[in-house]
């Protein structure tokens, strides 16, 4: 009897073990499902921020293969996520991913940086055309699996910099030629004087007149002046070099300055008087000026005109930017004076 006993009552102390190691399972499981309702909240509300995120988003794992994107991305890029989600991110698009400078970001600069803000991208993607973006990347290390990923958002700033460009275009360019205007002028004389004082070499400025414009704007108005004047830029620019500078400094009066001559003065003399000589029979050449007219024929108006060049070399800060401006065209107008 005593045996029996001691068995029932090891037997109910067993149920009662057992009975509290099922409530602590049962706490468990429910600790457990509360987390994952936790986690999945979390993942939802992380998942619904990106979503509204303006600018197309993109998570890639350590071995750059693209593990989410945002609806952004998919109606910016006008890609589809079977044919994005999981592959490389070169892959995209048929290989329009493949980018040299995105190869350098992800491969060179953030393995070793972590985060990179303002990284400019320009490319042309065959669907959407030619964009430039700025990306801003961060490698995120996920400690609790031993891996990493890479955020990557990706803002496009194509408009902003048309905009800035025409603003800069608007400030520095005359809009009539596209030639530099007097501020751009001012600075590249400043830097051809700097040029000058580090090279050792002479420097020219050229001022310009054209001869015999007035009469032509009296005749035919300044429409027809105007397309004498974008030949007359046209010219200009073919006598000289890329590193050499054409502006109009207004009205019928343009600027040129020839840079890195000779270290010799006699010498840079005679390269610059070639190249005023090349102006001057440019110049003077017959202009055929086509001049389209509403609900009539079109004209072709013949014209002669020829121009005045007053020529000054300058000499590591010899004279200051007013003055040597100042020297040419005074030198000019002694050359128009002797004509008459």
């Amino acid at each position: 009897m005593k045996d029996v006993e001691k068995t029932k009552v090891q037997l109910v102390h067993e149920i009662t073990e057992l009975r509290k190691r099922c409530a602590t399972l049962e706490e468990a499981a429910v600790e457990q499902s509360q987390l994952e309702m936790k986690i999945k909240g979390e993942r939802d509300y992380a998942e619904s921020v990106i979503e509204t995120m303006r600018e197309p988003l993109m998570i890639l794992s350590s071995d750059l293969k693209i593990h989410s994107t945002n609806r952004s991305f998919y109606d910016t890029f006008k890609v589809s996520p079977e044919h994005t989600i999981g592959n490389f991110i070169y892959d995209i698009g048929n290989g329009q991913w493949d980018i040299p400078d995105l190869r350098l970001l992800l491969e060179d600069i953030i393995p070793h940086t972590t985060v990179i803000s303002g990284y400019e991208v320009e490319h042309l993607f065959l669907n959407i055309g030619r964009k430039i973006f700025l990306l801003n990347a961060r490698e995120i290390f996920r400690g609790n699996i031993g891996s990493h990923t890479i955020l990557l958002t990706i803002e496009d700033i194509t408009e902003r910099k048309q905009i800035e460009a025409q603003i800069n275009q608007l400030a520095f360019y005359d809009s009539l030629t596209q030639l530099p205007n007097r501020r751009l002028l001012n600075d590249r004389l400043s830097q051809a004087m700097s040029a000058s004082q580090r090279s050792g070499r002479y420097f020219a400025l050229m001022f310009l007149d054209m001869d015999n414009f007035k009469p032509l704007n009296d005749t035919y108005g300044h429409v027809v002046g105007d397309l004498l004047l974008i030949e007359v830029a046209n010219r200009l620019k073919n006598c000289v070099r890329g590193m050499d500078t054409v502006s109009r400094f207004g009205g019928d009066e343009f600027v040129v300055i020839l840079n890195d001559l000779n270290r010799d003065k006699a010498e840079s003399v005679s390269q610059a008087e070639l190249v005023a000589e090349k102006i001057r029979t440019s110049l003077s050449a017959s202009y055929s000026l086509f001049v389209k007219h509403e609900g009539r024929s079109d004209t072709t108006i013949k014209y002669n005109c020829t121009a005045s060049v007053g020529v000054v070399l300058f000499f590591n800060h010899d004279v200051n930017q007013d003055e040597i401006l100042k020297l040419a065209d005074t030198a000019m107008y002694q050359v128009k004076e002797s004509k008459r």
